[in-house]
């Protein structure tokens, strides 16, 4: 029998065997529930049960149900208190809108606020590597006490030698591949420069285990929103409140999530019941949303105004590489906005490298030259120091058409090797970017939350925490969701696919939108029907593959981004004549270190702040309170830990 026969004869083989009893329903039954999450119409599928290829609808409900009911089960053992370390927990806010075909009393359209997520449990590998004394309550409470008597020091934030010799190798990297991609090729491999970064702290690729939590109603965002969530997740896992708050418990979530669980920690402290407290749970920012926030920022501050046609903003070079300007700053796909964040620096790059080649009257041809490996190297080498220098950026100041290009390209780069990092699994590649970022957002607008959480969750996985909880943390912020090398996600972007796959089994389903419906058989199934959906194809003989979308440039693009680059003059030092001078945007990284300087010799202990909500003082009467939320009580002994306030030699604003 031919292999293109096969399926159809054991189609046909358990089409009889079910006709002949109905309890031999393997295929049926698969069948019912792929059909029902995809969306086909109960009409459909009684045809189909009737013909024996399906299951009836309600079967396939029960058999959710059932599906449901072990997950909770699985949930429940998983979090037993029999283990040593609680599984890390992962959940973010979900907002539908349940809808009513005709509206009558107490039936009217709504608004459905809730919080989903999922555990994570690290892997037998990563536990094995760690110190079991460093992950018990008792360790984690001993290094949070320290934190009163914390001398935080910006050099902290600051690189060493090694890691500014590891950025110049990163941005060398982001030169290296636009060379190879769009300019020339080495006549040898061997002995170019190296299109990847070195690697600093790599994470294992194994396939992460999860569990998804049923979908809980979170009545809005605000401090009794997330005590909402706390008791859900401790109902899910079917322990006891003291058991569930009295040991370590890590949740990964965005910004607001955290700042919510703040607001009901200090609202409930202190007190003698850590099920009130609430001292036990550790928040860690999500690596996606830190991303994605800081990434908007950037680009929203590069972007330039429209409506000029003279300023040369980021805008223009969008519309050069035919990309529409007002659809990239919208907060709607962060995945394409740094797909074009991408092209516009590889585009800004291959110009830059043609540049310092001398080819710009040269025609852009498709074939891509052949040049000796030397030559090829010294030209990523001129570039970096034509461009990317210290002494660049210095030469540029006074000029701001170039200054304002090559703080962009700085910027920029900061971005491009965060998503790469990640992708890559290299935590020690984000965390370099991260103590950059954490300068830089003291003076970008709008991130007035960030420059105080991204330094808090520095200080923690390096200076505060027990080594092997900063690690299990640091190893707990990417996964693979598909076991392989180089396809890392943030655990928090996992997340957000599985919501986009629960709206559309939810939108799919044929039956109305009945939020009861959706918790109770989809939300702790979606691994299961995503799995179940993806067979299709393999069921139907053909190949199931997961592409890697990656931004490129093409051959028109190039050519329409040189002649605007040669028409504007992107690399002159002066505008062209009548068009008026831009402004000079600042450089983030020296403001940011400005503005940390002042407020080390003016504010004895305004850094504080990068320490505050931490439960580091507990068996204290006050905490640290936001100058934004609240003064700080009269008479009350400062508890803020100190700040070593160096000379103005010792942080020096140059950037050498």
């Amino acid at each position: 029998m031919s292999r293109e026969s096969s399926p159809i004869a054991s189609v046909i083989c358990s089409m009889l065997t079910f006709a002949c009893n109905r309890r031999h329903n393997g295929l049926q039954l698969e069948n019912s529930i792929r059909f029902y999450a995809c969306g086909v119409s109960e009409t459909v599928n009684e045809y189909l049960h009737y013909l024996g290829l399906t299951s009836h609808r309600k079967t396939a409900v029960h058999a959710l149900r059932s599906l449901a009911c072990e997950a909770q089960d699985k949930i429940a053992s998983c979090m037993a208190i029999s283990t040593d370390v609680a599984p890390i927990l992962c959940i973010d806010n979900l907002d539908m809108e349940e809808r009513i075909q005709i509206a009558t009393v107490g039936k009217q359209n709504r608004m459905f606020h809730g919080t989903w997520g999922y555990i994570h449990i690290p892997s037998s590998d990563l536990m094995d590597s760690l110190n079991p004394n460093d992950l018990t309550l008792t360790a984690y409470h001993n290094a949070l006490k320290n934190v009163s008597s914390l001398v935080i020091d910006p050099n902290f934030f600051l690189p060493n030698d090694d890691d500014q010799e590891h950025h110049k190798l990163v941005v060398k990297s982001q030169i290296a591949q636009v060379m190879y991609k769009y300019v020339a090729r080495p006549s040898h491999p061997k002995g170019r420069h190296p299109l990847h970064p070195p690697e600093v702290e790599l994470i294992s690729h194994k396939k992460p285990e999860i569990h998804m939590l049923k979908l809980m109603n979170e009545s809005d965002n605000s401090a009794e929103g997330i005590g909402q969530v706390m008791d859900a997740l401790q109902h899910q896992t079917r322990l006891d409140p003291a058991d569930f708050f009295g040991r370590l418990q890590l949740i990964d979530g965005d910004l607001g999530t955290a700042q919510i669980f703040n607001a009901i920690r200090v609202l409930r402290s202190p007190s003698e019941h850590c099920d009130h407290s609430l001292n036990n749970i550790s928040f860690t920012l999500g690596a996606a949303h830190t991303l994605w926030n800081i990434a908007h920022t950037i680009l929203t501050y590069h972007f330039g105004n429209s409506g000029l046609m003279d300023v040369l903003g980021v805008w223009r070079y969008l519309e050069a590489l035919g990309i529409p300007p007002e659809k990239v700053a919208q907060k709607k796909d962060f995945t394409k906005m740094l797909q074009y964040m991408e092209q516009v620096h590889e585009a800004t790059l291959w110009y830059c490298l043609r540049d310092v080649m001398g080819h710009h009257d040269t025609v852009i041809q498709e074939e891509l030259p052949i040049i000796p490996t030397a030559k090829w190297n010294y030209m990523v080498d001129k570039c970096y120091d034509r461009f990317f220098s210290h002494e660049a950026r210095r030469a540029a100041r006074g000029f701001p058409k170039l200054s304002n290009l090559l703080t962009r390209l700085q910027d920029f780069s900061t971005v491009i090797e965060a998503n790469r990092a990640m992708k890559r699994g290299d935590i020690g590649r984000l965390i370099n970017v991260w103590k950059m970022w954490s300068i830089m957002t003291q003076s970008l607008p709008g991130l007035t939350h960030y420059s105080a959480y991204l330094p808090r969750l520095i200080l923690l996985l390096t200076k505060i925490l027990p080594p092997s909880l900063g690690k299990l943390i640091r190893h707990s912020i990417l996964v693979s969701p598909s076991g392989r090398p180089n396809h890392f996600v943030a655990k928090d972007f996992l997340l957000e696919t599985h919501n986009y796959w629960l709206k559309y089994f939810y939108t799919q389903g044929g039956i109305g939108t009945q939020i009861d419906r959706l918790q109770a058989l989809f939300s702790s199934n979606i691994p299961t029907l995503r799995t179940m959906f993806d067979s299709l194809r393999l069921d139907s003989g053909a190949k199931h593959i997961q592409q890697s979308h990656k931004p490129l440039l093409t051959l028109r693009g190039l050519k329409r981004f040189q002649q605007m680059a040669q028409s504007n003059g992107i690399l002159t030092i002066n505008s062209s004549s009548g068009a008026p001078a831009p402004v000079e945007i600042k450089n983030t990284y020296i403001q940011g270190l400005i503005l940390l300087q002042e407020e080390i010799s003016t504010k004895a202990n305004e850094l504080g702040r990068f320490t505050m909500h931490l439960p580091f003082d507990e068996q204290c009467e006050s905490y640290p309170s936001d100058p934004e939320d609240q003064a700080e009580p009269k008479g009350e002994p400062n508890k803020s830990p100190s700040i070593r306030s160096g000379s103005p030699s010792q942080y020096s604003m140059d950037e050498d």
